[in-house]
């Protein structure tokens, strides 16, 4: 609705990692969320604890638009909110690693795992409008920035746009500038799926 009346394309809302009742309303009249993922045993928890909370939202709200008369149902959402996938980020990147998404072993082994958990924790009714290849693979793996953040301050410009003479680092602005192209590539992907 907000972004009906506003003419927006998209309503990107951040939210903590609470499941208290104003993320409940945020998540639950949403079209698609997804979930951040440090590779790290906190994040296998909070993918359990969200499809726990998914499961207990959906059956409040088949019930609020049960008892509600049409007229109060125009405020919900036609449709209950999707799982669009999730992004691992933050991760320590390792040059030499071996593995698909270039990280440290200890950041590797819980990542391999963020998959599996969402498979048995987020209610298939709210992920089945994803391919089994877009449930598997995450929207992008952000490695942490180390210093890049430092230079963005110093030159005030987006890591994209640092100049060539900003230290030795160009071709890692440039990687950057393409992990998150190549993330918002895959995004649309994802959210086209929430008109099929």
């Amino acid at each position: 609705l907000y972004s009906e009346r506003n003419g927006y394309d998209f309503v990107i809302t951040d939210t903590s990692s609470s499941l208290g009742t104003l993320n409940k309303v945020i998540i639950s009249t949403a079209d698609g969320f997804i979930i951040p993922c440090l590779p790290d045993m906190f994040s296998l928890y909070g993918i359990k604890n969200i499809g726990k909370a998914l499961t207990q939202w959906q059956r409040d709200f088949s019930v609020c638009r049960s008892i509600l008369s049409p007229e109060k149902r125009k405020g919900f959402p036609n449709k209950y909110v999707s799982f669009l996938g999730y992004t691992i980020y933050n991760a320590e990147k390792r040059s030499g690693s071996r593995n698909k998404w270039k990280l440290t072993q200890a950041h590797y082994s819980y990542a391999q795992q963020i998959q599996k958990f969402i498979q048995k924790y987020i209610p298939e009714e709210v992920r089945n409008r994803l391919s089994k290849e877009m449930l598997n693979t995450p929207i992008g793996v952000l490695h942490s920035h180390g210093i890049l953040s430092d230079m963005v301050q110093r030159y005030r410009k987006p890591i994209w746009s640092l100049p060539d003479d900003a230290g030795g680092n160009c071709q890692i602005y440039k990687d950057t500038r393409a992990t998150y192209e190549a993330f918002a590539d895959d995004f649309l992907k994802r959210v086209a799926t929430l008109d099929e």
